[in-house]
Formats: C-alpha cells, structure tokens, sequence
C-alpha cells in the first residue's frame, strides 16, 4: 500500500508541475532537476549492534512554487557470519510555496525494517508549514498535519507469547516536522530534522543531524547521526534504534 502511496504522490506532484506555464530555458539556468548518490560506512546499534556499508539516493525537483524531495536507502549487515540487519526505506514530500513564507504539503514514507521492533512502517500526511526563518545562511521550516499510519509487529524477532500486544496498527496520526540547515562556511552545511508522529498506539520522534563539507563542485564528505524513538514497543524489542553514518556524496 505504501508503494502506491508514494507513487500516486510523485504523479500528482508531475501533474502539478506540468500545469504550470512552459519557460524556455537558457544556457545558464540551472536545472530543476538534482540528484545524489552516497555510499559510505555506517554503525547500528539499539534492536541491532554491527557495522555496515551503506547507499543512498536523493532526488530533488524544483520548479517555481513547488518543490519534491525524495530518497531511497538500503542496507544489510552481517555480524558473526549470520545478517544482523536489513533496512529499506523510502520517502517523497512535495511543497508549494503559498505566500508569506506558508506553504502546503504532501508526504509518503515507507520502511521495511527486518530487525526493528516494526517489520513495515508506512505513512502518508498533509498539512500546512511555515519558513520560520530564510536568511541567505540559514533556514528553519516547521510543518504540521493529519495523516494515516500502518505498522506491522516484527514477530519473526519475538515470540508471540511475549508480546504485549500484537495487533496490527492502523490509525489516524498526527505529524509534525522541524527542518533547520546552517551555512557556517561556503564549503560547510549544519542541519537538523526532527520528525514526530503521534497516534493513539504509540509516538515516533525520529531525531537526524548531519554534517556536509563540499570537497569539490560534486563530491562532499557526509557525517550523520540518527535516532529512532518509539514510545511503545513489542516487549523484548528496545524503544530506540540509532545509526551513525560517514559517508561520500557525489551529486549529478
């Protein structure tokens, strides 16, 4: 269900951007269109405890008003000669600027989590935000808005008579996003994302900082830090999950 989700979002986010007036394109305008690729190392630890290669790829499309963000990371751990860890995760928001630094939004998520506390965690919203801050160096954006929310159980990591309960959740939630990003230095960018998700079977923060320094027009030395909280969990499984990563980002 969530695959579908996300794809109907990037349809309607094309459909929005194919409405707009065409605008011919000089020589020295920048492409709508950016994209990365990353691949570094990453430690986990929490639900799982190794260490792992790690990718990634982001995609971000801007085109007047509007705006989509999306990435997909995949990795997979083995510790002791047996896998430790496989993750999947996918996401795509789109904005359009309204005025007065509001805006409106439309968000999909999915992971795929072999070894967390939940084996499918999906999520689509929309909502309202606001650019709290824009200046030249440094941007705050806040949003908030209803949404739905599946997950599922990982059962295949916990007896079944040790769960507290096991039922599958599928609820209306409230999300709630801080997006803030610092330019220190040409060459340096600071961010900090804080993601919460509340609904009446449990909370989610999820709490990211990152690091980038440009080593050239196209290559960047990443250094990030994620945390994972959910304020209830299968009985035997952890409340949070953090992941640590160094990676290099080529941007296309």
């Amino acid at each position: 269900m969530a695959r579908y989700i996300l794809t109907l979002l990037l349809l309607a986010t094309t459909a929005a951007n194919a409405s707009e007036e065409p605008t011919t394109a000089t020589p020295d305008e920048p492409s709508p269109l950016t994209s990365s690729i990353g691949l570094g190392y990453q430690s986990l630890s929490g639900n799982s405890d190794s260490q792992t290669l790690n990718g990634n790829i982001a995609v971000t499309y801007t085109k007047g008003r509007y705006q989509t963000n999306g990435d997909a990371k995949f990795i997979m751990a083995k510790k002791d000669g047996q896998e430790d860890k496989r993750k999947m995760s996918m996401s795509l928001k789109s904005k359009r600027m309204i005025r007065d630094g509001y805006y409106f939004y439309g968000n999909g998520s999915y992971v795929d989590d072999r070894y967390g506390p939940y084996y499918a965690d999906s999520l689509v919203s929309m909502g309202i935000g606001y650019r709290l801050f824009s200046y030249e160096t440094f941007q705050t954006l806040v949003d908030i808005g209803p949404g739905f929310r599946h997950q599922d159980p990982n059962l295949d990591e916990i007896k079944s008579d040790s769960i507290v309960k096991q039922e599958v959740v599928n609820e209306v939630v409230l999300q709630s996003t801080v997006d803030m990003q610092w330019k220190p230095l040409k060459t340096l960018t600071l961010s900090a994302k804080f993601n919460v998700v509340s609904g009446k079977s449990n909370t989610t923060l999820e709490s990211s900082f990152n690091a980038t320094n440009a080593i050239t027009d196209n290559i960047a030395l990443n250094l990030g830090y994620t945390q994972t909280y959910y304020s209830w969990v299968p009985e035997g499984m952890k409340n949070s999950d953090t992941t640590t990563t160094i990676s290099l980002i080529y941007t296309l």
